[in-house]
């Protein structure tokens, strides 16, 4: 009978020590559910950061549902994110139609718990714990400034053909060019010239760039942070037979312009990459709901593959994350982003 317990006993330890080493090989997302909300259902762009909530998913073992409206419309945004309180996920992510247009179902949403993040386009701040936005104004302005400067050997007049002239984030990339140009010694051999506008209209950006290689026969290069306006410019360069001379970048679509990009008229532009937005919303939503993070101004958060990721208060007054990293599209990288942005 002794011996019998005693095998029992060893037994039990046994199973004890598989149970807590099964417990420390558990992933950190497991039993954790996250409902992704995108702004259009079969858009390439929002696939691409499903691929980032799936490599997540991967690593931390959450599981993940995505959908969005084929209208593009906050009715339709509504109904998928009631459908997710209903099925009882543990957090939303959500890259919004209508920043406002969601705060009530998301509310709702807070209030049974969930943690509501918006990624790529955000909810307004009385209805989101956090927005996780690629890149700060300043960043993605010195960025465009630097790249079109060393491609014009830091020499020489360049100019801006932007969206609209009242569009806020124009305007914002705008002022910390201008505001870096005017600071900084590296541009001292340059000129940069007051923007122009091609109101994101393909034919009117065609025009006003045009006009102002006309006016400026010494001009060197382009910055173009609007994805209407990149094609556009490129193509009155081309037609005007100044390939090699004058130089583009900004804010593009790779699809929009592999072409320019291999002929040489753009050496490099730029855009946030969607799969990182997903990945590191993933790991911020399991964080949070485990109570390993806290979206709080001053609050850091690690992510594989990211440094220095920390929460700061956004001009809207809500928290906000940001990646703070931009997507270079390059002769040797551009091929691989075609269809995909």
């Amino acid at each position: 009978m002794k011996k019998f317990l005693a095998i029992t006993l060893a037994l039990a330890m046994v199973l004890a020590l598989s149970v807590v080493a099964f417990a420390d090989d558990a992933k950190p997302g497991e039993g954790i559910t996250i409902g992704v909300v995108y702004k259009q259902s079969g858009n390439a762009y929002f696939q691409a950061g499903v691929e980032g909530f799936q490599k997540a998913a991967d690593e931390l073992g959450f599981e993940f549902m995505h959908d969005g409206p084929e209208d593009s419309s906050n009715d339709g945004q509504e109904r998928i994110i009631r459908n997710y309180i209903d099925q009882g996920v543990d957090v939303l992510a959500i890259s919004a139609n209508d920043a406002a247009g969601l705060v009530d179902v998301c509310k709702e949403a807070k209030e049974k718990g969930i943690v509501v993040l918006s990624w790529d386009a955000k909810v307004d701040p009385e209805g989101r714990d956090l927005d996780i936005e690629p890149a700060s104004a300043k960043v993605i302005g010195i960025t465009q400034l630097e790249s079109l400067a060393e491609s014009c050997g830091y020499e020489g007049k360049i100019g801006i053909v932007s969206a609209g002239a009242t569009a806020p984030n124009q305007n914002l990339w705008i002022s910390f060019i201008q505001e870096e140009f005017a600071n900084n010694e590296k541009y001292a051999n340059m000129t940069l010239l007051d923007p122009v506008y091609g109101d994101d209209d393909y034919t009117k950006s065609y025009d006003v760039t045009k006009a102002l290689l006309d006016a400026n026969p010494d001009l060197k290069g382009l910055i173009v942070p609007t994805t209407v306006g990149g094609p556009a410019v490129s193509k009155c360069i081309k037609d005007e037979g100044l390939t090699g001379q004058v130089k583009v970048t900004g804010l593009t679509l790779a699809t929009d312009m592999a072409e320019y990009i291999h002929e040489g008229i753009a050496d490099a532009t730029f855009l946030w990459n969607p799969i990182e937005l997903g990945y590191v919303s993933s790991y911020v939503g399991v964080a949070m709901v485990n109570g390993e993070f806290e979206a709080a101004e001053g609050a850091t958060i690690e992510v594989p593959g990211f440094e220095g990721l920390q929460v700061t208060v956004s001009d809207d007054g809500g928290l906000i994350l940001f990646l703070n990293k931009l997507n270079e599209f390059n002769d040797e990288t551009v091929d691989g982003w075609i269809g995909i942005l």
